[in-house]
């Protein structure tokens, strides 16, 4: 399974833990676990992406 797979289902989990609260607090932890696996997953795309057109050439 594709690391940003399981990244994916990480963000997926924290969001069904949230509780939507009318006004998210940028100090709420799942908004910070939310920010941080969103910057994770861009950067683990990024490298998937970078990987595969390697491997192609």
């Amino acid at each position: 399974m594709l690391q940003s797979v399981k990244i994916q289902k990480a963000i997926d989990a924290v969001e069904d833990a949230c509780g939507h609260c009318p006004v998210c607090s940028p100090d709420c932890p799942l908004a910070i676990c939310k920010r941080q696996l969103g910057g994770l997953l861009y950067d683990v795309k990024q490298m998937e992406e970078m990987s595969s057109t390697s491997e192609c050439s």
